[in-house]
């Protein structure tokens, strides 16, 4: 017996020729309905956006570091605070510098003193060396005179011949001290003074190492501008990758942004941005608009955040904006298609 059923709406059902043929037309409308989304995403353009994260900083900025490791003796400087290159901003704990400096410089008094001492020692020596080859150039002129005197006599008979040898011999004797002074090598004296000399110098030198040592104590500001202050306290141990201050110099004010390292090959210089700073809490109004000026190509990291700097022009308005207020931008970077925007590419 065959299958039967019985409406009472009076539809017929579907046929399978009918619902295989509603399947198809489904699966085209979806197909064109993704073919025209997929077209729509690769050909309409929007803007490209890359969100960073800054502060607002000076033309000129300096980091503030100690140049070794020690503890806080003196604070000069306090935030906020205008200061001219040069000016002491911090004191490190220098006594053992000091101390060190001193002894350097009483081993430097003492060989300078050695050498004052042998100078005058070589000047008399050298004066008595003159003295004595000048006697003894006398004592030979004597003696070859009496040597002559000796032979004249002995000729005629009046001396005999052992007084003529002795009076050879002492000819012989003074013309030989004569020589020994006379042949005296005064370079001697040349060389005990330079090496003294050279014990100086080398003195000297600790002398100056020492000095810097000692004023690398005292940290200066490398540029004028206003100070912000991180937080440390008197007798704290600060080492050299311990910022301890910032200076914010020059006229001009500008955003100092952190772009992403994924996304930095897309910022150029030109290119606009919009933020908002933290300390306005405002909407639409509150936010202000600039450009890039530069991109630094060093990449940086903080943790495991990699990214490089961007640097933006920036004007504060009729309002004093202070260096180190922070801030969120968007950079708008040119356009891309809908896709490489929601898949990053």
């Amino acid at each position: 017996m065959g299958e039967y059923q019985v409406h009472s709406d009076g539809d017929l059902p579907k046929t399978n020729a009918e619902r295989r043929m509603f399947r198809r037309r489904a699966i085209v409308v979806a197909l064109g309905c993704a073919a025209v989304i997929g077209a729509a995403g690769a050909l309409i353009p929007i803007q490209y956006r890359v969100h960073a994260a800054g502060y607002v900083t000076s033309e000129e900025y300096a980091e503030v570091r100690p140049a070794a490791a020690g503890r806080v003796f003196k604070i000069a400087a306090h935030s906020g605070q205008i200061v001219k290159a040069g000016d002491l901003l911090v004191q490190l704990d220098n006594a053992e510098e000091a101390a060190r400096l001193e002894e350097a410089g009483n081993q430097l008094d003492k060989a300078k003193a050695d050498l004052e001492r042998k100078r005058a020692e070589i000047a008399e020596r050298r004066r008595q060396l003159a003295v004595d080859t000048e006697l003894a150039k006398l004592r030979s002129e004597h003696a070859l005179v009496r040597h002559q005197r000796a032979a004249d006599l002995h000729a005629k008979g009046v001396v005999s011949k052992s007084d003529l040898e002795n009076e050879r011999l002492k000819a012989q004797l003074a013309a030989a001290e004569l020589a020994s002074l006379t042949n005296q090598d005064t370079a001697l004296f040349d060389r005990e003074l330079d090496i003294l000399s050279e014990e100086v110098q080398s003195r000297l030198n600790a002398v100056d190492q020492a000095a810097s040592r000692l004023k690398a104590r005292e940290i200066r500001a490398p540029i004028a501008g206003q100070v912000l202050r991180n937080e440390f306290v008197v007798g704290e141990l600060v080492r050299p990758e311990t910022l301890l201050m910032e200076i914010f110099g020059g006229e001009r004010q500008v955003l100092k942004l952190r772009v992403p390292e994924r996304n930095a090959e897309r910022v150029a210089p030109g290119h606009r941005y919009r933020a908002r700073l933290a300390t306005r809490k405002g909407w639409t109004d509150d936010e202000f608009e600039g450009e890039v000026m530069a991109m630094r190509n060093v990449i940086q990291s903080d943790g495991a955040v990699t990214y490089r700097v961007a640097y933006c022009s920036f004007d504060p308005g009729a309002g004093d904006i202070p260096p180190g207020t922070t801030a969120t931008a968007v950079l708008y970077c040119g356009r891309t298609s809908i896709w490489a925007f929601l898949l990053d590419l």
